[in-house]
């Protein structure tokens, strides 16, 4: 009786947003959101002293530009999340990259909002929503003219993706080619010249990779004047309000995966023809705006410029309206960092427009981890830095991203703009470290941040109530978050404290405790002894936490042992967790090689399949770590290696 009344309640709420439908497509805007990979702000309309990017600065003289936009993740598949639903990624579940999450009904994507409402739908390129974008589309397909699908009496949405500048290109020649063969050689930037931050050594390597990054960028400039050429050439242009922006920050370390400014600053570039000028601030034809912009706000501003209620559970809201004399921005936006391709963390932080917080909760991993995506395997840019690094040629700025981290950071970017000195023990600023501190956790508290559950603990807890991690996180009996979060904060301070949480009846705060130990600064007998406790857990979780903990203070006979049975467990997101622990805390796996061969051969696809992984989700990522442990152990090479 309860599932059939809830699913008529859910039959009833469609029915109330169709009722809704506005005017005819004549009265409506088409929507176009043209989106590149992995590139900041840099433009010649930004001020950007190495841009050349012509058409879009053109463009941007009668367009508003976003001096302050912000994606809510500085990788893309979270960041993507949320420009699907206007939902933050940590509050559905779908902060981890890569994953498939299952988000309740209650939650209507963008695209089918506005496709019930009466839009036609399309989408060029990729999703990388972390869940499921099945019958979201009328249309997908890699066409740079979509609209000439779109039924005449419709208006469309179009989420375009141009891919030009994705850290692929941006760290491998090879594949950079086909693109900068599209740019006039007399266009490519000189590398004598270019700008370098200051958190990278100055080599002509270093220098030859930011000025390849630049040239890119430049061909994005010219597709994205192609795909608007074809707009104004179909009829289209006087019906259409454009958002040109980025998933992220640039693809090269210290942005795209860094909670700083440069991996959350992105572009946000929106024209709006005569048609609709009544959404432009004060009717203004150009713009410049100043204020804080969060991409958590753009899936509501798409439905209010479709003349569509915006749903009570989207967490963004518009910035535009009919008739306002001003955007509506906000005062503080938030980022968050997780999981990213095998590589753990759980990093949030906010910024108020001059201070930017990080709360770091697992500040014993360094920036650049060892493993397969950060290893000097592939990407140019990690090539140079562990040359230099392995040289001993590291400045002070750059030895810190081989470092642990402090648990907190604070930045005045009005007098630090490229974020260089931690001001978060400097007595000066307490009282701003205090005020973003106690908003940062307030924010975590209010969205109900699901990441303070391991991954495979929130899916476990999810499948065990019958629901999904959305719904599960929002049931406090289910997810005691500021019960949890207490003890994640203490753990993170790194001074062995919270050990006696380990009594606890919940499994996530007894992985917490545990984490407490591997992360203090000082290791006691008392905190091996815990270890020992945690690998008779009944939780798998916590018991693969305390033989990571273990191999980690050289107990790595008893650890091997118990990583020995986990690999025998074959849920996926369990799987890449114990893949991982194995993968940071043996050094010598030769005990358990065949079965890590055995474990890693579930993960292969057939010969002659596209790619060398089941998936590119968990099957991808826990081959990546066990061969990371195969390598450490000197039992392959890196031409062995499945990531290539």
């Amino acid at each position: 009786m309860f599932l059939w009344f809830r699913k008529f309640l859910l039959s009833l709420s469609g029915f109330l947003v169709l009722s809704t439908l506005p005017g005819p497509a004549s009265d409506r805007p088409n929507i176009l959101w043209i989106v590149a990979e992995d590139i900041s702000p840099f433009f010649g309309c930004y001020g950007h002293p190495d841009a050349d990017t012509p058409f879009i600065d053109r463009y941007a003289e009668q367009s508003h530009v976003f001096l302050n936009a912000f994606s809510t993740a500085p990788i893309c598949a979270p960041s993507r999340s949320c420009l699907a639903t206007g939902i933050y990624a940590s509050t559905m579940g779908t902060q981890n990259l890569r994953s498939q999450v299952e988000i309740p009904e209650s939650i209507i994507p963008l695209a089918r909002i506005l496709g019930d409402n009466g839009y036609w739908t399309a989408l060029r390129n990729k999703t990388d929503y972390n869940f499921s974008a099945e019958g979201l589309y009328h249309y997908w397909n890699n066409d740079l003219r979509p609209w000439l699908k779109c039924p005449t009496d419709k208006p469309f949405f179009s989420f375009m993706n141009l891919g030009t500048t994705h850290e692929g290109p941006g760290n491998r020649p090879e594949r950079a080619k086909p693109a900068l063969a599209r740019l006039d050689k007399n266009r490519y930037h000189d590398p004598n010249t270019i700008h370098l931050p200051p958190y990278y050594p100055d080599t002509p390597e270093m220098r030859r990779i930011w000025a390849r990054y630049h040239d890119l960028i430049s061909v994005w400039d010219q597709d994205v004047q192609a795909v608007l050429n074809n707009l104004e050439e179909d009829g289209m242009a006087r019906d259409t309000i454009v958002f040109l922006m980025a998933d992220h920050g640039l693809g090269l370390p210290r942005y795209k995966r860094w909670l700083y400014k440069t991996g959350l600053h992105v572009p946000l570039i929106i024209h709006i023809p005569d048609k609709y000028r009544n959404f432009s601030p004060s009717h203004e034809k150009a713009t410049r705006e100043e204020g804080l912009v969060t991409y958590l706000d753009l899936p509501a501003t798409a439905l209010t410029l479709a003349g569509i209620e915006v749903p009570k559970n989207m967490q963004g809201r518009s910035l535009l309206r009919k008739g306002a004399k001003t955007i509506k921005a906000r005062q503080y936006i938030f980022g968050a960092r997780d999981r990213a391709d095998d590589m753990y963390d759980l990093s949030r932080c906010v910024f108020d427009g001059r201070y930017l917080y990080i709360r770091h909760y697992m500040p014993h991993l360094p920036p650049i981890q060892e493993g397969y995506i950060f290893s000097p395997l592939q990407k140019e840019s990690l090539i140079e830095l562990h040359r230099i690094h392995d040289l001993g040629m590291d400045t002070g700025i750059s030895s810190r991203l081989w470092e642990p981290r402090p648990f907190e950071e604070l930045y005045d970017l009005v007098q630090d703009p490229q974020e260089l000195q931690n001001l978060a023990e400097d007595a000066s600023v307490k009282g701003v470290k205090f005020r973003l501190a106690n908003r940062l956790r307030s924010w975590i508290l209010e969205t109900r941040d699901s990441a303070f559950l391991p991954e495979p603990e929130m899916h476990r807890r999810a499948k065990a109530a019958g629901l999904t991690p959305y719904e599960m996180c929002q049931n406090t009996g289910f997810y005691p978050l500021a019960e949890i979060l207490a003890v994640a904060e203490t753990a993170s301070l790194m001074t062995g404290d919270g050990l006696d949480n380990f009594g606890s009846e919940d499994p996530a705060i007894r992985y917490w405790a545990i984490m407490s130990a591997i992360m203090a600064r000082d290791k006691t007998p008392e905190m091996e002894e815990l270890f020992f406790q945690g690998i008779q857990d009944p939780d798998p979780v916590v018991r693969a936490t305390a033989a990571e903990g273990l191999g980690r203070i050289g107990r790595e006979e008893p650890a091997l042992i118990v990583f020995d049975k986990l690999l025998e467990l074959t849920e996926p997101n369990l799987s890449l967790f114990v893949a991982r622990g194995l993968a940071l805390s043996i050094n010598d796996v030769r005990p358990i090689e065949d079965k890590i061969r055995l474990t890693r051969e579930r993960y292969l696809a057939p010969p002659g399949s596209p790619r060398p992984w089941n998936d590119f989700l968990y099957s991808a990522f826990s081959t990546w770590a066990l061969e990371w442990s195969l390598v450490k152990s000197g039992l392959n090479d890196f031409s062995d290696f499945q990531g290539l």
